[in-house]
């Protein structure tokens, strides 16, 4: 017996295979009670928390990076492909080709770069919290390790690509 694979709304958040989303649920929340806590530290007390912007910056940086990794995952990044879609189909299976090599290449660079990048500055300390630069870059060298292990196991060119979120809005 074949058994379907789960719709992504039955598994749960704090799951293995949605642990990008939940990063970025965590990310959200740290964001959101960080600078309410900078203006309201701001109004109430004589001296503001400083460390509330540094906090939300980083905390966006893996909204960002982890939310991307849920969107290649899902498929709900947008594509515009009218023009592709004016192409004979030898044409529109080499352009997807270049696109999937592209993306690989782009994820692949972009995890050495964030990788080094988490190195070089891990003795390089933030102003307000004191915390090394390492823990800004590293998490993102692991979402885009995340977004190249993704955009390898969704992305086909050697099949013939459905829209898979048809409810999507994007």
């Amino acid at each position: 017996m074949e058994t379907s694979p789960l719709p992504e709304e039955t598994i749960p958040l704090l799951s293995f295979r949605r642990a990008d989303e939940a990063i970025g649920v965590a990310a959200l929340i740290v964001i959101v009670f960080s600078i309410l806590w900078g203006v309201v530290s701001r109004y109430i007390f004589p001296q503001p928390a400083a460390w509330t912007y540094e906090l939300a910056i980083m905390a966006f940086a893996y909204l960002v990076f982890f939310g991307a990794v849920a969107g290649v995952r899902l498929g709900t990044h947008a594509a515009i492909d009218v023009l592709v879609a004016a192409f004979p189909a030898s044409w529109q299976k080499a352009i997807a080709w270049f696109n999937y090599l592209l993306l690989a290449v782009f994820f692949v660079v972009m995890t050495v770069l964030f990788a080094w990048q988490a190195w070089t500055s891990r003795h390089v300390h933030t102003i307000a919290l004191d915390l090394s630069r390492s823990l800004s870059y590293g998490p993102l060298a692991l979402a885009s390790a995340g977004m190249f292990i993704q955009h390898l196991i969704v992305e086909r060119p050697w099949t013939v690509r459905m829209h898979r979120n048809v409810e999507s809005l994007i």
